[in-house]
């Protein structure tokens, strides 16, 4: 389990979906991923790669946990400071990691085209079957149709963005690991939209669907 993408949040409003839910499940996923993220490094690559596991365990809480529940805490209890940042929050956010994303390009600009055909179909087949299984769970688990839809976009997405940064502090400037990470943040971002355009065509059926959104 990852931190949450927000993208997914938005793309849940462009399709359509339940939103609550959506912020709901990439609250969790962002508050669990410093206990999830290391065991699954430590399963999956073990000693194979030199890396430093306390490290990852305090990137995950002070980049990603505490700033969600700073975030919170303001919001809740300072609302005169949360009203002020509304406005700018969203896009300062966004010009982070559109930042760490530049930096992580520039990089490894010399060596995409070298891996960029064979690692971006993997990660398409990745992104695919990650929107397969949220949307095929959600039916086996009779969610009405816009929680399905949330969750098919909540599992698909990945914060590939915070994913670079985290993979240039673990693993290091030259490290392999960064180059999936750049590649599925376009391609989570592209097929994701396309998907909710698809579905903003399709509304949920029921009423009481709609009124979750």
């Amino acid at each position: 389990m990852r931190p949450g993408a927000m993208a997914s949040n938005v793309l849940t409003l462009a399709a359509r979906g339940n939103v609550s839910y959506s912020v709901s499940l990439t609250t969790s996923a962002t508050l669990l991923s410093p206990l999830i993220v290391p065991a699954v490094l430590k399963l999956t690559i073990g000693d194979n790669i030199e890396y430093d596991p306390d490290k990852a365990l305090r990137l995950f809480v002070f980049r990603v946990v505490t700033p969600v529940i700073a975030g919170h805490l303001v919001r809740r209890f300072v609302p005169a400071i949360s009203q002020r940042l509304l406005a700018t929050s969203s896009v300062i956010a966004n010009l982070s990691i559109l930042a760490v994303i530049a930096v992580a390009v520039a990089l490894k600009r010399d060596h995409l085209d070298d891996v960029a055909g064979s690692v971006a179909g993997v990660l398409a087949v990745i992104n695919l079957l990650g929107y397969a299984c949220g949307y095929f769970s959600g039916a086996q688990l009779r969610l009405p149709e816009g929680m399905r839809r949330a969750l098919t976009l909540e599992v698909g997405m990945q914060n590939a963005g915070a994913g670079t940064a985290l993979a240039i502090e673990l693993f290091g400037e030259g490290s392999a690991a960064i180059t999936p990470c750049i590649l599925y943040t376009f391609g989570c971002m592209l097929t994701g939209t396309l998907l909710a355009t698809v579905w903003n065509l399709f509304p949920p059926t029921s009423e009481a669907e709609q009124a979750q959104k």
